[in-house]
């Protein structure tokens, strides 16, 4: 068994153009090879693009560890990789690296079964999967209007804003008189309030018929105030947790919606306990991705809501993923995705074109605004 790893840097390039172009820009795709079949995963970078720390993770353990390891179970794998990280913390950085082999391992054993992902874990239910457009951060209430016309253009029915608190009523007021109430709006503030903040500007903005809020609170893990709001607003939250136990937590907080994400909690067969978790309460999975330009991550996200049908939104860039370097295309119509068969890396075109840049990338959320 060989394991690759390969960075990138994938600008987020689009009309009209975000604040964070690099900041999305760091990207870091696995491949496995076994025999004569590749298959491809992906970490997702946490934080503001440390991604010394995970080709560390692969260089000192994962990628000499598995050199030498004959696969006969995934799960198996996984176990053994949790067991020997878990004493440097079974979080972003060492759960997303395991995501990234145990995805890529799911792709090669599906070539080699000559079976679809999906077919793993209980067959399609589904052809065509709901999505919406995450929006990138942008420099004014203009742009904004204008992503919102991109987006319809696109094909999407609900788009979610990622912007600074300050601006965020004059973006709602300006796309309700333009668009009316036909575009959906849900908001992730990412963590940019305490509680008392949080219900002042929540009741303020309400009226403008949002569909969730996602994360209104730091820190984001605290279960006491969510559930508060979670009385009075939907709140979705997940993206930063990654055990069964905190999860568990946070649904029993009253939350709408949770959001696991795939390439950073382990993989799919943790997104399939969280899922079965969610489920036994009545609460619906909309899992998290980063919105990047990226075509790898989606792809296995998108390979599991095909499976379960408790996935009721998959969250998608607005700007388009680049086909050449992912052989695949995600066409998007009326809100929904037809999923394409297989994904891969033309790692010719990444050496060329999107090669990994060194660069300080500072995701500016709240209080690093300036």
């Amino acid at each position: 068994m060989k394991v690759s790893i390969l960075p990138a840097s994938i600008p987020y390039v689009d009309n009209p153009m975000p604040e964070w172009v690099d900041e999305w820009g760091v990207q870091l795709f696995t491949k496995v090879n076994l025999g004569d079949y590749a298959g491809y995963g992906e970490v997702l970078i946490a934080g503001s693009g440390i991604i010394s720390a995970y080709i560390g993770v692969f260089e000192d353990l994962i990628i000499p560890y598995l050199e030498n390891v004959e696969v006969v179970s995934i799960n198996e794998v996984v176990e053994k990789l949790e067991k020997m990280l878990y004493s440097a913390g079974l979080c972003s950085i060492t759960l997303g690296s395991i995501s990234g082999v145990e995805t890529a391992l799911w792709h090669v054993f599906s070539k080699m079964r000559n079976m679809k992902i999906y077919e793993f874990f209980g067959g399609k239910v589904r052809d065509y999967i709901p999505v919406y457009a995450s929006f990138p951060r942008y420099k004014s209430v203009e742009d904004i209007v204008s992503a919102v016309k991109v987006a319809i253009d696109r094909g999407f029915t609900l788009v979610k804003l990622h912007q600074q608190p300050q601006m965020i009523e004059d973006a709602l007021k300006k796309i309700r008189e333009i668009f009316g109430f036909e575009i959906k709006i849900a908001i992730d503030f990412n963590s940019a309030f305490d509680y008392s903040s949080a219900l002042s500007f929540l009741n303020k903005i309400h009226r403008y018929e949002i569909e969730w809020y996602e994360e209104p609170i730091y820190p984001p893990n605290d279960y006491d105030n969510l559930k508060r709001l979670a009385e009075k607003f939907p709140i979705s939250a997940g993206e930063n947790e990654y055990t069964i136990h905190n999860f568990r937590k946070l649904i029993e907080s009253g939350i709408e919606y949770v959001q696991p994400d795939i390439s950073k909690i382990g993989g799919y067969l943790k997104m399939i306990k969280v899922i079965d978790l969610a489920e036994s309460y009545g609460v619906k999975v909309m899992p998290h991705l980063r919105p990047q330009r990226s075509g790898i991550a989606l792809f296995h996200t998108l390979q599991l809501a095909l499976a379960k049908r408790n996935i009721v939104k998959v969250e998608f860039p607005l700007a388009q993923i680049p086909s050449e370097l992912f052989n695949a295309e995600f066409k998007i119509n009326n809100g929904l995705v037809k999923v394409p068969e297989d994904v891969s890396l033309n790692d010719e075109i990444l050496r060329e074109k999107y090669n990994f840049t060194r660069k300080l990338r500072i995701l500016k959320f709240a209080d690093l605004a300036t």
